[in-house]
């Protein structure tokens, strides 16, 4: 494997808690473009804008990034990242498709680049990641997606399987909760296979897309990282992010 990257952010303008959410204004860059430039600083691999119409690939375009326009009918960010990578991947060169949520704007670099590396050195299909739940409330919070990890014995609780995703705190009596972070790293042929595959029962049921990998024996790693980013969905959550931005100097 030559492991060239390739990072695609999927965008729609139709979320129903935050209308407009990839264009919210956050000290005069939107919520996307700050995504892109997170994605650019993490120097993986080229970063494309996976958009559902013209107007946020013109914000893109006009800032030098590189948006490529979808079906807005797609109904998912897998599926919108894979026609993005349809249009870009015309001579078949990238080994390992990135999807990063659009909804992250103060994501770290450095968690970009441990979801890529956990792919490379592991013989899994995906990779992803998660920190440490430090606030007890999320625990039970239902927005706050945890994992059961089967850790590696050698890795000392930094790296392992995930066993399953849910809404519910799990595993019931852990001292310790891991709380997902929305960015996958695929091997372009799992990726391949995962658009491919019906919508499982206990993805229906939990809402979570990443338990079809699961129940279709697709092995997922999971690398534990220190940063948690702050997702925006609502207008809380944005004045939320805008509070950080300011306070760590990210203006």
């Amino acid at each position: 494997m030559k492991n060239k990257v390739l990072i695609i952010i999927p965008a729609r303008l139709a979320s129903t808690r935050l209308p407009g959410k990839p264009l919210a204004d956050i000290f005069g860059k939107t919520m996307i473009e700050r995504v892109y430039l997170q994605a650019v600083k993490a120097d993986m691999g080229q970063v494309y804008v996976a958009c559902d119409g013209a107007e946020i690939a013109e914000v893109i375009n006009k800032s030098g990034g590189k948006a490529i326009i979808t079906d807005p009918a797609l109904p998912s960010g897998t599926d919108r990242i894979y026609a993005a990578l349809k249009q870009v991947d015309v001579r078949g060169e990238f080994d390992i498709v990135v999807n990063l949520q659009g909804d992250l704007p103060a994501i770290d670099p450095e968690v970009i680049k441990a979801a890529v590396n956990a792919l490379i050195n592991s013989n899994s299909d995906i990779a992803t990641v998660a920190s440490v739940i430090k606030n007890k409330s999320e625990i039970t919070n239902p927005n706050v997606v945890k994992i059961a990890i089967g850790f590696n014995a050698d890795e000392n609780n930094k790296k392992g399987q995930a066993l399953y995703f849910s809404r519910s705190a799990i595993p019931y009596g852990s001292s310790e909760y891991y709380h997902h972070i929305g960015i996958y790293a695929y091997k372009k042929s799992a990726l391949m296979k995962f658009v491919s595959l019906k919508p499982s029962g206990l993805e229906k049921i939990e809402s979570l897309e990443q338990l079809r990998a699961l129940e279709n024996n697709m092995k997922i790693t999971v690398q534990i990282v220190n940063s948690h980013p702050l997702s925006v969905d609502t207008k809380e959550d944005l004045e939320a992010i805008k509070k950080f931005i300011d306070e760590t100097g990210g203006k």
